[in-house]
């Protein structure tokens, strides 16, 4: 079988999980992420996880043809809970919400070493209960995959943010961020880096507020549900008109 390309979503969450003996690639639908952490020497060893039998047959097809067997183990069933204490330095989650990646990691064994979150919704609360956990979140990218926006994030325990950052902490601006700030959905870091994809990714948080704003009656005008999502649209155009 040959070697399969990874989406583009899939090589942003690569470039940012660091090199580590033993990862997790959690949801691994059929195995690429998993096979390329091996080959591009990112780890030496990689549980790959799904809770669903058939990409994980295909998921164990595709390790196979890349005669990567006693390097990569797929095992199936939900989450962490398919691994041991001892087993990982880190865990890698893809294509679920952020909600369920909370629970993935609540669950499991132990307090890995990292986590790589790609959350398709739930930012805020996932975000939290990380830092809440002991973990900073050191790093945070946006990309464009298939006409869709996807974000990224990097999460450190704190007792192993110079292990794999080489630098003791310089800045934790989710420490001091206020429970309620927006910022905690749209990405603290990403605010301060702005990348260049930042614009059409504000533009698009705008557009799904206005789109929920427009679709309400008059009697939901003066809720407090409308005036919620009112000030978040105007916090999304600050942003923009600020720098």
């Amino acid at each position: 079988m040959e070697p399969r390309p990874m989406m583009d979503r899939l090589e942003a969450v690569f470039s940012i999980v660091p090199k580590a003996h033993a990862i997790a690639d959690i949801g691994t639908d059929h195995g690429y992420l998993a096979v390329e952490l091996i080959n591009r020497g990112r780890a030496e060893f990689v549980i790959a996880g799904d809770v669903h039998k058939g990409p994980l047959e295909s998921a164990k097809e595709y390790v196979k043809s890349r005669g990567l067997e006693s390097k990569v183990d797929c095992r199936l069933g939900d989450g962490l809970k398919v691994t041991e204490k001892g087993e990982l330095n880190g865990a890698i989650c893809c294509g679920m919400g952020g909600f369920l990646m909370r629970d993935i990691v609540d669950a499991g064994p132990e307090p890995l070493e990292f986590y790589v979150l790609q959350p398709q919704n739930g930012q805020k609360e996932l975000r939290q209960y990380m830092v809440q956990k002991g973990y900073v979140i050191v790093l945070e990218i946006i990309v464009e995959d298939a006409g869709k926006l996807y974000t990224a994030f990097l999460a450190i325990r704190e007792d192993c943010v110079e292990k794999y950052t080489g630098t003791p902490i310089q800045e934790n601006v989710y420490a001091a961020l206020p429970e309620e700030s927006l910022l905690w959905s749209v990405g603290a870091l990403l605010e301060q880096e702005r990348p260049p994809l930042w614009k059409k990714y504000i533009d698009y948080l705008i557009y799904q507020r206005q789109c929920a704003l427009d679709g309400m009656t008059d009697k939901l005008s003066h809720t407090d549900k409308y005036k919620e999502l009112d000030a978040e649209v105007a916090f999304l155009c600050s942003l923009l008109e600020n720098r």
